[in-house]
């Protein structure tokens, strides 16, 4: 496996066996379980899966400790898991108002340190 010059952490080194273990506990008789389900604190990770229209199954791990978060999708079928994406989201935590629909978070912020006009007799 190639090292890209960086040591990986040891919740880094289970990330691989752990998601894999979401999946196989997802996977019971050649059918998904319904509910969700997280991975003990004491590892680390993060993980929920929900039900995707097409049937597939959306998985979603984050690794707090690290701000990343991959997305997996899982075929009913086949049991197949197919990376979808993964992201450092530490910069996206930083942004306060980003593809945001009204009211935007200022506009809630300048409502709420407005004081109140008296009410009208």
């Amino acid at each position: 496996m190639p090292s890209f010059g960086v040591a990986p952490s040891a919740s880094r080194r289970w990330a691989v066996p752990l998601v894999l273990l979401g999946v196989a506990a997802l996977w019971q008789g050649g059918q998904l379980a319904a509910e969700r389900m997280t991975v003990p604190a004491g590892q680390g990770l993060w993980i929920s899966e929900s039900r995707l229209d097409d049937g597939r199954r959306l998985l979603i791990l984050v690794e707090p400790a690290s701000r990343h978060a991959a997305i997996y999708h899982v075929d009913a079928a086949t049991g197949t898991l197919a990376l979808k994406s993964t992201r450092d989201v530490t910069w996206d935590l930083m942004v306060g108002d980003f593809n945001a629909q009204e009211p935007r978070p200022a506009v809630l912020q300048k409502m709420l340190q407005t004081p109140a006009a008296p009410p009208a007799r």
